[in-house]
C-alpha cells in the first residue's frame, strides 16, 4: 500500500475550509503546489522520482491528469502499485476542484470498479472535504455540491449505455470483455469547460489481451502511455544493503537506490522467489505478457502470419 504520513493537524476545520475554498476558485499554481496538497491533506506520498528511465513516476500521471495536460491516457503498472489508488485519487480531486465534473468508473467487474470507489470514500472523502458532498455517498453514487458527481457501474452493455460524464476512468481492462470496452469509449463528452477523457489504469496480464490491444494500438488512438514497474514505487534501498547478494540486482541494478515509493524491499525479493520468471515480467517489471497457458508461446502474429497468396486472384485463374 502507498506510503501515508501523519495529515495536517495545526489548522482547525474552518481553517481548512478556507484553504479548499481558495484552491477551488483560484487553482494550483503549479504541480508541486498539488502534491504538497495532497500530502498535507491527506497524508499521501506518491513517488515523484524518476527511477527506471524508461519509465514515469506515478506523480507524473496525477499532474498531468488533473492539469489536464493529457486527454486520454493508459496507466500501465505493476501489480500493487498504486494503479487504482492514484485513479481514485484524481477522481477525487477532479470533484472537488472542478465544479461540475462529472466522472464514471468502469472496473473489469463490478467488484474492480468498488475498489476506486471505496479509496474515494474511506481515503479521500475525509472530514474537511464532506461540506462539498450533497447529501450522503451512496453505494455506487456520489452528489457533490457545484453538481458534479461520481458513478461506478457495472461491466454490462446496460450500464455503459446512459448518460454522458465528462471523464471515464477504466480500471483493469485486461479483465473486461472488448464489447463493453468498446461501448464505453461512446460515454465522455466535454461540458461545462471540462475536456472529456479517458484514463486507463491495468496490468498486462495476457499476451493478446484487451490490455495488449490497447498499448499496441496507443498512439493511433491517441492514448498517451503512463508506465511504471516495481521499482520505481519501491521504498529507497539503504547503503547497509549488499547489491552483489540481492536476489534482484539482475533487474534492479542498483535503481533503487534513488527510489522514494512504498513497496518493501523484502516483499519483491519474496514475490520474484515465488513466481515464475513469466509472471515476474509481466506483473512487477511490465516487460511483457505471460504466456502461461498458450499452446504455442512463441506465437508472433508478425511472424506467423501471412496474407492469403489467391486473395487478389485474378477472376477465372483458380
Amino acid at each position: 500500500m502507498m506510503e501515508t504520513l501523519t495529515p495536517r493537524t495545526g489548522l482547525d476545520p474552518r481553517e481548512i475550509m478556507r484553504l479548499v475554498q481558495h484552491y477551488r476558485s483560484d487553482g494550483f499554481s503549479n504541480k508541486e503546489e498539488l502534491l504538497d496538497f495532497v500530502e498535507a491533506f491527506w497524508g499521501l506520498k506518491i513517488p515523484r522520482g524518476k527511477v527506471c528511465p524508461e519509465h514515469t513516476p506515478p506523480a507524473e500521471y496525477v499532474t498531468a491528469a488533473f492539469f489536464e495536460e493529457v486527454q486520454n491516457s493508459v496507466c500501465w503498472a505493476n501489480r500493487g502499485g498504486g494503479k487504482t489508488l492514484n485513479g481514485a485519487l484524481v477522481t477525487w480531486l477532479d470533484a472537488v476542484f472542478k465544479p461540475g465534473c462529472e466522472t464514471k468508473i468502469l472496473g473489469g467487474s463490478l467488484e474492480q470498479s468498488q475498489k476506486m470507489y471505496a479509496h474515494i470514500k474511506e481515503r479521500f472523502a475525509t472530514t474537511p472535504f464532506t461540506p462539498l458532498i450533497k447529501g450522503e455517498m451512496l453505494k455506487t453514487f456520489t452528489r457533490m455540491t457545484g453538481d458534479g458527481s461520481i458513478q461506478i457501474l457495472t461491466a454490462s452493455s446496460k450500464s455503459v449505455r446512459g448518460p454522458h460524464p465528462q471523464k471515464l476512468k477504466l480500471d483493469e481492462v485486461d479483465e473486461m470483455a472488448p464489447e463493453i470496452y468498446e461501448a464505453s469509449l461512446f460515454i465522455p463528452q466535454t461540458a461545462k469547460d471540462i475536456k472529456a477523457s479517458i484514463q486507463i489504469y491495468s496490468t498486462m496480464h495476457k499476451a493478446y489481451g484487451l490490455m495488449s490491444r490497447v498499448i499496441n494500438e496507443a498512439a493511433e488512438s491517441g492514448y498517451r502511455i503512463f508506465k511504471w514497474c516495481i521499482f520505481d514505487v519501491m521504498e529507497r534501498c539503504t547503503a547497509d544493503r549488499d547489491c552483489n547478494t540481492c536476489p534482484l540486482w539482475e533487474d534492479c541494478g542498483g535503481r533503487a537506490k534513488s527510489a522514494d515509493g512504498f513497496i518493501k524491499i523484502e516483499d519483491a525479493i519474496t514475490k520474484k522467489r515465488m513466481v515464475s520468471q513469466d509472471a515476474w515480467n509481466a506483473e512487477a517489471l511490465c516487460r511483457m505478457p505471460s504466456q502461461e497457458g498458450l499452446i504455442y508461446k512463441e506465437f508472433d502474429i508478425n511472424v506467423h502470419v501471412v496474407a492469403d497468396p489467391f486473395e487478389h486472384e485474378p477472376e477465372g485463374t483458380g
